[in-house]
Order: C-alpha cells, then sequence, then structure tokens
C-alpha cells in the first residue's frame, strides 16, 4: 500500500502556519504521516508547530539551522518513507478539505510519477478554509516525457510548490540537490525542471485547486532587481548543468526528439507553453546541436 504523505517547509509563518496544520488535519482522506521541516524559524511558529505535534501521533516534526527552503527539502530525505507518495505545502498555503480525497478519486491509490494542479489563491486574512478542491471539470492530462521540450526551451511543466505531488522515487532522484544556498527564488524551479530532464511522466489536474494564499511577503510580490534575475537565471543553468552531467543526458535534444514530444503535448500545452513557430524552434535545435559537437571536439 502506498503511503500518503504530506511534507511541509517552514520559516517564520507564525501568521499563517496555524492555518497550514489545520488544513492538513481537517482532510476528508487523512494523510498517513505528516513531516514538517522548520529551516530555523525565528519567530513562534515553531511553538505552534510543536503543539500540533503534541497532538498527533502522525505528525514528525525536524528542527535544522536557517539555510534556505531548497535546504528543507534535502534534510527531510532520510525520513521519507519508501513506497510512498508526498504532497507538498508550503507554511502559508492551505489545502481544500477535499483535497487529498480527490486526487485520489482522479489517478488512483497507487504511485504515480509527478502531478500538479492549479492554484485557488486568495488575499491575505480573507479565508480561514476552503471546502472543496474542484474548480472544474477538466479531466487530467498525462504527459509522455517532457525532457526534449524543456532541455531546448526551458520549459516550465508545472504549478508551484503546494500544487505538486510526487513518488519518492522520482523525490530521491531530485534531492539532494547540491547548489540549495544558490539565490534560487523558488523551489518549484527544481523540481519542475529537474523532473523534466530526467525523463519524469508528468500529470496535470485542472479540476483540482490548492489554497494560495497571496500576501506581502511571497516572493512574486517582491521587487526583483536586474541582479536577482541574473542570479535566477544562473541559478537555473545551474539545475540543467547539475541533472544533465549527474544522469548522463545530453544538454541539448536531437530534433526527432523534440518535435516527438511536442507532437504528443496537444494544442493546449502547445499554447499554454507560449512556444515560437516550429521553424524558429528548428533553428534553436540546430544552433544548440552544432553548440553541443564543438564542446565535444574542445
Amino acid at each position: 500500500m502506498t503511503k500518503k504523505i504530506c511534507f511541509i517547509n517552514n520559516y517564520n509563518n507564525e501568521k499563517y502556519i496555524r492555518d497550514c496544520l489545520e488544513s492538513v488535519y481537517a482532510q476528508t482522506m487523512p494523510f498517513d504521516e505528516v513531516i514538517l521541516v522548520d529551516d530555523g524559524s525565528t519567530d513562534s511558529s515553531l511553538e505552534i508547530i510543536t503543539q500540533f505535534s503534541l497532538k498527533y501521533k502522525n505528525f514528525l516534526l525536524l528542527k535544522k539551522e536557517n539555510e534556505g527552503q531548497i535546504s528543507t527539502f534535502n534534510f527531510v530525505l532520510p525520513s521519507i518513507p519508501e513506497n510512498s507518495q508526498i504532497f507538498l505545502l508550503d507554511g502559508d498555503d492551505i489545502y481544500p478539505t477535499d483535497y487529498l480525497f480527490n486526487v485520489l478519486k482522479l489517478i488512483g491509490n497507487e504511485s504515480w510519477e509527478f502531478a500538479f494542479c492549479e492554484q485557488q489563491k486568495f488575499i491575505d486574512g480573507e479565508v480561514r478554509s476552503m471546502d472543496t478542491a474542484v474548480i472544474s471539470d477538466q479531466s487530467p492530462h498525462y504527459f509522455s516525457k517532457t525532457t526534449a521540450l524543456t532541455r531546448s526551451r526551458g520549459c516550465w511543466i508545472g504549478s508551484p510548490t503546494s500544487c505538486i505531488s510526487l513518488s519518492d522515487k522520482v523525490f530521491r532522484k531530485i534531492f539532494p540537490y547540491p547548489h540549495y544556498r544558490d539565490k534560487i527564488f523558488w523551489v518549484d524551479d527544481v523540481m519542475i525542471f529537474a523532473s523534466s530532464i530526467l525523463g519524469v511522466k508528468k500529470v496535470h489536474l485542472p479540476s483540482l485547486g490548492v489554497g494560495w494564499r497571496s500576501h506581502p511577503h511571497n516572493v512574486t510580490k517582491k521587487h526583483h532587481s536586474e541582479h536577482d534575475i541574473w542570479t535566477r537565471k544562473n541559478s537555473i543553468n545551474n539545475i540543467f548543468e547539475w541533472y544533465c552531467g549527474a544522469f548522463n543526458i545530453p544538454r541539448y535534444p536531437g530534433v526527432i526528439e523534440f518535435f516527438g514530444e511536442y507532437r504528443l503535448l496537444g494544442e493546449y500545452w502547445q499554447k499554454r507553453l507560449d512556444l515560437p513557430n516550429k521553424y524558429r524552434m528548428f533553428n534553436r535545435l540546430l544552433r544548440n546541436s552544432i553548440k553541443q559537437a564543438a564542446s565535444k571536439l574542445s
């Protein structure tokens, strides 16, 4: 039986962590285990979390020094059970009460590699709970591999962290990630790019949405300087270099591999990814192939 694990990362979320944890324990179908890694919080959030750890037997609290969000994913790795499905949640977001039930209803109780749903955005202070995760009647979309699309075009096929679930096998391939001190604004960059590079099969659940809290401290709300933008681009390049190198995957794909994946995307995702026309994509593939061949010769 595949265990259903909720993994929460927290840093200084004293205003939100109680709502977050209450939403996890209000699920109509309970998680087998809840694991929370606190990344060296200096506010009162740890006191609130400790209350939950004392109340619930299936709650595991892990504490570490502050090293950034990605480090919490590296840190939790030894505590992730084998044969488990991991549902991710940031400490400032919430699950609708039927989230787990509806995910399993749509794609089954056994293991899948990587699933992602949509966001139900709400303003800080607007709601404390969500009764349902269902936002439409759209069917799940099952992707084939998207490694060539991502290695060539940098396709970001996924959703923010709290909308993602993945198998323990995929989690162990992605983490530990050694460049966790890079200034990457979102850990989902690592998971979404890495899973595609590694050829993981993804499933999109457009009919479901997780509660994503909009507040002044969201990274997406902050002003990012040109240096910040350059740093993020460099960090993302490190993701590609690391996973391609570690798993012996060519940095750039061939033409046949790329267009085979492009054809299987379907019209909806071709438009959603806002890819250029086929001539421009073909042109880039040729340039990158020449660059790759030249680097091997040098």
